[in-house]
């Protein structure tokens, strides 16, 4: 018999991107490899009463339901030792230290972590604890902590890529990046690599599971010939790439680290966008109207690399379509 595993907040940024690409509960239970009854009683438990889905708010809500007494919570003799000893001006680091050299019998051994957690926990506040430290902080500063160097999971390398892909001979082969407007709000912007076709949406933030819905949503209405690959740089906006791969079948390719020149056609049509978008812009001031009349102002230039057609043009034709544009 399988072994019940709990939603992970990975498994809630993929629902939360799921739903926005237009997922049924039975399609992301299979997406996902769980019950649709699990996927149910989540979107039932934790949407918000507007009836939208947030992974960061249903995992907040998952940990507080999981939220047991700390272990020197459970012990009262441990608590009213760890107590005195604070009170006497030990730091915590010296009665972990005492507790861990087997002086105190039938004491419990705990973590300094654990004691700095037990006297900033909610439920010791009113005691205020915190006033025994040296440096008095009512609130706990987070951790130092390394950056990871792979924060960004499963990536494929760039240097993999077909030459089918590279030398853009096959359709449906695409580059994703964002331009960056006033306030950081970004626009996503997608780019074929043989058509040069541009597609571009705007996005409230640079988070990851908005990200990779917006994506989602554009490429299910896209022929699935047009749904090969993609190819992205290093920014953790493209952490739920793996969504692509596991709802659309579509490969995921990514770029050397400060390597933006390898992905060069969005590079190039980002320059041309900046026309229209430049860094100062505020995108609460530009409708969606507005992008898409941008997107299509660009599709419609002839190009010198596609021999003076237009990008639509190129499209169509990569389809078997005929498409004669009059301007005049």
């Amino acid at each position: 018999m399988e072994t019940y595993r709990h939603l992970s907040c990975e498994d809630r940024d993929q629902i939360a991107v799921l739903l926005v690409a237009g997922h049924n509960n039975t399609s992301i239970a299979r997406i996902l490899g769980r019950s649709p009854s699990t996927i149910s009683r989540e979107l039932k438990r934790n949407s918000l009463q507007s009836g939208r889905y947030s992974a960061r708010i249903a995992d907040g809500g998952y940990m507080q339901r999981r939220q047991r007494n700390a272990v020197i919570e459970r012990d009262e003799r441990l608590a009213l030792f760890v107590r005195d000893r604070l009170a006497e001006g030990w730091s915590p680091q010296q009665i972990s230290g005492w507790l861990r050299s087997g002086v105190e019998t039938g004491l419990r051994a705990v973590a300094m972590e654990t004691i700095y957690g037990f006297i900033y926990r909610a439920d010791q506040k009113a005691d205020e604890l915190w006033r025994y430290l040296t440096r008095r902080r009512r609130t706990r500063r987070a951790l130092r902590t390394r950056p990871s160097r792979d924060t960004i999971k499963n990536r494929t390398s760039i240097h993999e890529r077909p030459e089918n892909v590279n030398n853009r001979s096959q359709i449906g082969n695409w580059e994703a990046d964002l331009i960056i407007c006033q306030r950081t709000r970004p626009v996503l912007v997608l780019h074929e690599r043989k058509s040069r076709v541009t597609l571009a949406t705007k996005l409230t933030g640079k988070s990851a599971a908005e990200t990779a819905g917006a994506i989602m949503a554009i490429f299910k209405r896209l022929d699935p010939i047009l749904r090969q690959s993609i190819t992205f740089d290093n920014d953790t906006c493209f952490a739920r790439h793996t969504v692509l791969r596991d709802a659309l079948s579509m490969t995921t390719w990514f770029c050397d680290a400060y390597a933006s020149w390898q992905k060069g056609g969005i590079e190039n049509a980002n320059g041309r966008l900046r026309r229209w978008l430049p860094r100062k812009t505020n995108l609460d001031e530009v409708s969606d109207e507005d992008i898409q009349e941008i997107v299509m102002t660009y599709n419609l230039t002839p190009r010198k690399c596609l021999g003076y057609i237009t990008p639509i043009q190129a499209l169509f034709q990569n389809l078997g379509r005929d498409v004669r544009l009059k301007f005049a």
